[in-house]
């Protein structure tokens, strides 16, 4: 009592203690307060589920895309039309697939049931630009087939010992006789028409003379000139096929028809 008695004379203890028994009401103010204020944004958020059907068949309609324009976040329908997503009030859900209109579902008004929803999506039709079709001919260059001989196979008879030639004098006469002279002149030409002679005689033993002529489109006159301006070797048309005989003259014949226009284009300053 004597406790009692001196609190209730002491208007400063009174004071303190009515303080303090605000502070506790104002705590119990707070705590409730926050706890309002967490449950909030929970009870805001909610989920709508339900199925996409087609609006004219009613038929579920698998593979569609629900999207949440608010978050980007979303999901597809399954193999039932099924959807299940997150949204909050005032959040826009886009439907989309690509043979179907987009279908836009606002949550603004929380008395709409978001369970079990049903979506029906119309069809969309797209119109395609004509296209025109064209055929072509292909055609392809082959090589034409053509017999191969088989190379010579030299005798026992013509196998022979290399022959010895003796050494030639350094004299400085001679080497300017064979230079210069006449007789020498005239030995290496009748070795240049020999070389000719036997050059035209195995053009015209050889089978490709037709393939050449089928090739070039030249007359059998230019043909010589123009076989004769290639200057094959002898050598060489004996170890080459038919094939890589026909590749070098037809780029032999690219640059004979080349001089030949640059011949006839000099001509015309004469």
């Amino acid at each position: 009592m004597k406790n009692i008695k001196s609190i209730k004379q002491n208007p400063r203890r009174l004071a303190q203690l009515g303080f303090k028994d605000k502070q506790s009401k104002c705590f119990r103010y707070y705590l409730l307060l926050a706890f309002f204020t967490m449950l909030s944004p929970l009870s805001a958020q909610q989920y709508i589920d339900g199925w996409v059907l087609d609006g004219k068949t009613k038929e579920t309609v698998p593979g569609v895309h629900v999207i949440n324009k608010s978050t980007l976040k979303g999901t597809t329908t399954d193999g039932d039309g099924y959807f299940s997503l997150k949204l909050e009030r005032g959040d826009t859900i886009i439907f989309s697939n690509i043979a179907y209109k987009y279908f836009y579902f606002i949550y603004a008004d929380s008395t709409v049931v978001l369970n079990e929803v049903v979506i029906n999506m119309e069809e969309q039709n797209y119109l395609l630009d004509e296209v025109s079709v064209f055929s072509y001919t292909l055609t392809t260059n082959k090589p034409k087939e053509m017999p191969l001989r088989k190379p010579s196979i030299p005798s026992n008879d013509q196998i022979r010992d290399p022959e010895l030639i003796a050494a030639g004098i350094n004299n400085p006469a001679e080497f300017l006789y064979n230079l210069f002279g006449s007789k020498p002149k005239q030995l290496r030409k009748l070795a240049e028409l020999k070389a000719e002679d036997a050059y035209r005689d195995k053009l015209e033993e050889s089978n490709n003379r037709t393939a050449v002529v089928r090739l070039t489109g030249l007359s059998q006159k230019e043909l010589e000139a123009f076989m004769f301006y290639c200057k094959f070797a002898l050598v060489n048309m004996n170890v080459l096929n038919d094939y890589e005989f026909l590749l070098s003259v037809q780029a032999c014949y690219r640059q004979y028809v080349k001089e030949r226009e640059l011949d006839d284009f000099l001509d015309q300053f004469d």
